[in-house]
């Protein structure tokens, strides 16, 4: 196995030719980062498609088994097109095999006449959500738990303060502060989606 540079996998967005290059020769580190960088974006678009948080779990977990035990061939271009179009024909086979046939058939259905849009509608917010979830986590300690429960958990200010057993004030500037540096992280249009999701 072919060793990797490792101020390189210190990047979590390394380069697609790079990532390819490396799991074309089974390199672990490559394929961790790889698994780091795309896991949660996947997660969410399977998730959107097959309506069950476990599922999708499962099937993005199969979908990067396959990706090491192939140790990836050179017929793959794109790296972030392959692990979509992958997840994507997970999903659709997993609606198809489901106990629970007959509903899963109905809500494909429905979906079917506009899955290329759907889909790539929910790669655009997957890959939002990422890039979100990546700014959030060089936030300073407590602006992270704060922001992170308002924005991937839904909660209040007042929710905030009561489970952390904080001011309600303090919830609120660190939450402003937070958002202040995550403006600076973020490029404008996904902090304005951000800013539409938080409460």
């Amino acid at each position: 196995m072919r060793g990797i540079n490792p101020s390189a996998m210190e990047n979590e967005h390394i380069s697609e030719d790079f990532s390819i290059e490396a799991l074309k020769h089974g390199d672990r580190q490559a394929f961790a980062v790889v698994y780091n960088q795309y896991y949660q974006a996947l997660s969410f678009f399977a998730e959107q498609v097959v309506k069950d948080h476990f599922a999708a779990k499962e099937i993005v977990q199969e979908v990067f088994v396959k990706l090491w035990e192939r140790k990836i061939t050179a017929d793959i271009q794109n790296l972030k097109s392959y692990l979509y179009t992958a997840t994507r024909n997970s999903c659709l086979n997993y609606i198809e095999k489901s106990s629970r046939k007959q509903r899963r058939k109905q809500e494909y259905s429905y979906i079917a006449p506009l899955s290329e849009e759907g889909i790539l509608r929910n790669m655009i917010h997957a890959e939002v959500m990422r890039e979100v979830a990546f700014a959030i986590e060089k936030l300073p300690q407590q602006c992270r738990k704060v922001i992170r429960m308002t924005f991937e958990e839904g909660k209040t200010s007042n929710e905030i303060a009561h489970e952390l057993n904080i001011a309600i004030s303090t919830v609120r500037n660190q939450k402003a502060r937070g958002l202040g540096l995550l403006r600076k992280l973020l490029s404008q249009t996904t902090f304005l989606i951000l800013l539409t999701l938080i409460r």
